[in-house]
């Protein structure tokens, strides 16, 4: 049994069970896969990583008897313990489902394009399907571009390789672009940044006025103050007892608790206001991350007007961040975040200092050198004792890495990249 959410668990009809050896497919025997092996399922149609799979009978099992089976000469007892069965089940479908995977935001963004019109549609079914099996993987396409960004270019090249082993397609690609971020620098204790009073917007579109003051908060999402190097999290709109009280809410409540589909339009065009000023910078065209924004309080004199209120909170919830991140922009206080990588180089002793310098220059903070030990037997094979390095780099610095490194150790240094988080540029 397929279990995606707590309202809704499809059937899925397993064909066969497989164990995996070495490449080699055999069905597993009794079709019994204890804790803590692998083995692959047939038939399967709508699963996707991360989903929770149940046996539908173990929900029988723990409902107290099959529902489908039970007999009974009195009725309402018949009845009763129907109903509890139910319950039973319900509760075992609803209860247990595993936490799924989380995966980093993509770091590296690469345009794709097939070599004729008539693979584009081959291309896209291909990178749906590989979506579906990597989490990870992030495919965005449009009527002239197809996007493909991951966790690293290794990441990229492992896709790019499957594409041509499984599914026979060779694809063009662009030059990698990065995933930059910004956030505020919140420094010197000063935990959060506000505006100036209400910030004011009052113009007129079209013949239509449109009128509102906001009043709003930005705060850092992490213990660091929105610094450290830390995979980057999405800003978060919260709303003050003032601002909800002014949309006819609960000022008690709180919008974890609340579906956002249920606002009156003008508080979600408010918000839509505001996380579309949150995705664009003002040090570049990055988004901002790790900071949670928090709407102090509103005002219009268009309360009345239910027709041009929504326009009017949106284009002074827009404002009000454009003006905020202005002003930070002119003090210094936004920040721009890269990726970093955490490597580690295995080199030949003898080349240490070549890919040290190399590191250095690429921004590279090592964090430690382990040579390899030259053992009882003197210097016999000193000359292909290998060394391994671990350091901190961006990930733009790495971008070709492999060439520059088989270039500096002849052939003999390899390397592997980790995603660590996003840090402040240097």
């Amino acid at each position: 049994k397929k279990s995606i959410s707590n309202t809704k668990h499809p059937v899925e009809r397993i064909g066969g069970m497989l164990e995996l050896s070495g490449g080699k497919f055999d069905n597993l025997q009794d079709g019994v896969c204890l804790s803590g092996d692998v083995c692959a399922l047939v038939g399967l149609k709508g699963v996707v990583t991360g989903d929770t799979l149940l046996l539908t009978s173990a929900g029988v099992s723990s409902g107290g008897g099959d529902k489908s089976g039970y007999k009974s000469t009195n009725k309402s007892k018949s009845n009763n313990n129907n109903k509890t069965s139910d319950v039973n089940w319900k509760q075992y479908m609803d209860g247990v489902h595993l936490a799924g995977l989380t995966s980093p935001k993509p770091v590296l963004t690469i345009r794709v394009e097939a070599n004729s019109s008539s693979e584009q549609s081959r291309l896209s079914a291909a990178l749906s399907l590989l979506s579906v099996e990597d989490p990870s993987l992030v495919v965005e396409e449009t009527p002239t571009t197809t996007l493909i960004s991951g966790l690293g270019e290794l990441h990229m090249e492992i896709v790019l390789d499957r594409l041509r082993r499984e599914f026979g397609l060779e694809v063009r690609t662009g030059k990698p672009a990065v995933a930059y971020r910004e956030t505020v620098d919140l420094k010197d204790g000063e935990g959060t940044v506000e505006t100036d009073g209400f910030v004011e917007y009052d113009r007129s579109v079209g013949g239509v006025r449109l009128q509102g003051a906001v009043r709003l908060r930005l705060s850092s999402r992490i213990s660091s103050n929105g610094v450290g190097c830390v995979p980057p999290e999405e800003p978060v709109v919260t709303l003050s007892r003032e601002t909800r009280a002014y949309f006819g809410l609960d000022p008690k409540g709180s919008s974890e608790d609340e579906s956002e589909h249920k606002y009156p339009p003008s508080l979600k065009a408010l918000l839509s206001g505001v996380r579309g000023s949150l995705k664009r910078g003002r040090v570049g065209p990055y988004p901002l991350a790790n900071l949670e924004c928090r709407i102090l309080d509103v005002d219009s004199e268009l309360s009345n007007s239910p027709e041009t209120l929504p326009g009017a909170m949106r284009a002074a919830a827009a404002n009000a961040v454009t003006t905020l991140l202005e002003t930070l922009a002119k003090d210094g206080r936004l920040l721009v975040l890269e990726p970093k990588m955490n490597v580690e180089i295995s080199v030949p002793r003898e080349k240490v200092g070549f890919v040290l310098s190399d590191l250095t220059g690429r921004r590279g903070v090592v964090d430690d050198v382990a040579m390899g030990d030259d053992g009882a037997g003197g210097s016999a094979g000193g000359d292909h004792i290998k060394a391994l390095v671990k350091a901190e780099v961006p990930l733009v610095e790495i971008l070709g890495y492999a060439n520059s490194l088989r270039s500096l150790t002849g052939g003999e240094g390899a390397f592997s990249a980790e995603y660590k988080g996003h840090a402040p540029k240097e």
